[in-house]
């Protein structure tokens, strides 16, 4: 009787066990065709200060979006576009100090997103503030 009981527990447990996959919560296709999503490529230009401003309001962006959890990684890769296109204006202008400073700051933006902390980040904004304002 027992082994009666046992068998028919066993069955019934391995009977619910069967694999099923509901097609309905797979992730959908990137595109209609299944190729690869568009992407857009920033493409920063300006003057070293319009590039500068560009600069400083994304920074001052970025600490929203790690709040809110999205756009981080774009407004980062912003920032380092306009941070390479500004560079050798701010490279003529200023010391090889000052140049390590604004590397510091933009570095600091990258671990604010990556870490997810966005008084890092905010921290950063200051810095490149006050980077900028020594310009002149």
């Amino acid at each position: 009787m027992r082994l009666a009981a046992a068998v028919t527990l066993v069955v019934t447990v391995l009977a619910g066990c069967a694999s099923t996959i509901d097609s309905s919560l797979a992730p959908p296709p990137d595109s209609l065709d299944g190729s690869a999503p568009p992407t857009t490529t920033f493409v920063a230009t300006g003057t070293t200060a319009e590039l500068l401003d560009r600069l400083l309001a994304d920074a001052s962006a970025l600490s929203e979006a790690v709040i809110d959890g999205e756009g981080h990684a774009e407004l980062v890769a912003r920032v380092d576009a306009l941070w390479e296109a500004a560079r050798p204006g701010i490279e003529e202008l200023a010391s090889g100090r000052l140049v390590r400073q604004f590397d510091d700051a933009i570095a600091m933006l990258h671990t604010a997103a990556e870490r997810r902390r966005p008084a890092d980040a905010d921290k950063a904004a200051i810095n490149l503030r006050t980077l900028i304002a020594s310009l002149g």
